[in-house]
């Protein structure tokens, strides 16, 4: 079996018998720094795909305490009938459709920057039934039933209406005496209401009381810069 000597100076290290050329001081230097720098990249990127999986998982782990918290203050349970109003793509509507059950049944509206197709598919791969979708509508009528729903969720949503009063005028009318309504906004001087996404406390508040609901709570530590306003359609009006 053939050796291989290695020599060793101060400027070069030498293989003895494979003729390979000198290697200088400069060129380890050069695969050391190569070395080095790809288990760099290495490091890096294991440490940002960690740090994306757990940017999903707290994601994910906000939805599911926020929908256990949307869920206490609607008491929602099997065989109510909850509306979901402008649902997004409707990841809320999926969660309280599986809380009410098949006894139950969740009217999602459609928002105007979510086409029908994203609920669809979310309730497909959810593999949920109990769902009805109501398309977008000309005017500020969401056309719901008269007092068909126990509980009714608007989730960032309302202060997007151009149209608030009539809004509230015919939710109070949808739902059913006694019925809970929560809805979830940004106040006043957040960020968000800063940018146009976001309505005072009082003025909601204002704007529901003239259309017939009582104010039943007020959480104004939800998620975020979020508040919560809890309201119920009076049993007698």
């Amino acid at each position: 079996m053939r050796r291989t000597s290695v020599y060793y100076s101060h400027s070069r290290i030498t293989p003895g018998a494979w003729g390979e050329p000198p290697l200088t001081i400069l060129d380890i230097v050069r695969l050391t720094a190569v070395r080095v720098g790809a288990a760099f990249v290495v490091i890096l990127g294991a440490g940002i795909g960690a740090g994306w999986l757990l940017l999903q998982y707290d994601e994910g782990l906000g939805f599911r305490e926020e929908a256990d918290r949307i869920a206490e203050v609607l008491q929602l349970r099997p065989g109510l009938i909850v509306a979901d109003v402008r649902a997004g793509s409707g990841g809320w509507t999926v969660d309280m459709a599986k809380r009410v059950g098949q006894s139950g049944r969740i009217f999602a509206t459609v928002s105007p920057n979510n086409p029908a197709h994203e609920i669809f598919q979310a309730l497909a791969e959810a593999e949920i039934d109990n769902v009805n979708v109501i398309g977008r509508t000309p005017g500020p009528s969401q056309r719901l039933p008269l007092d068909c729903c126990d509980a009714i969720l608007l989730r960032g949503v309302y202060h997007d209406f151009p149209d608030r009063e009539t809004i509230a005028r015919g939710l109070v009318e949808n739902l059913k005496p006694g019925g809970r309504m929560a809805v979830i906004d940004f106040g006043e001087g957040t960020p968000e209401q800063l940018s146009g996404h976001g309505l005072a406390q009082e003025t909601l508040i204002a704007e529901m009381e003239t259309a017939g609901f009582a104010v039943e709570q007020v959480i104004d530590d939800w998620f975020g810069n979020a508040y919560c306003i809890l309201f119920r359609r009076p049993v007698e009006r």
